[in-house]
């Protein structure tokens, strides 16, 4: 099985490690394995955020419509959540 080296948060880009911070207080159970994975490539991931978080969180779906959404999306692909 391949592995990802994770980056320690102290040392994760500074605009990633406010976001992780914020998904943190918005979700406590939260995995920042997840960020620290990205980490291996900061602006990859920061690209992906400003556009994730917008997108995830603002528009004119509510929220949690678009998670239903995504969760058919993956039923239909038969991809495991």
């Amino acid at each position: 099985m391949a592995r990802v080296n994770l980056v320690p948060r102290e040392l994760l880009d500074s605009e990633l490690g406010d976001t992780l911070a914020a998904f943190e207080r918005a979700c406590p159970d939260f995995n920042p394995a997840v960020f620290q994975a990205l980490g291996q490539h900061p602006e990859l991931s920061k690209a992906f955020y400003r556009f994730y978080i917008p997108a995830r969180l603002h528009g004119l779906l509510d929220s949690r419509l678009k998670e239903l959404v995504r969760l058919k999306i993956a039923e239909l692909n038969q991809c495991r959540t």
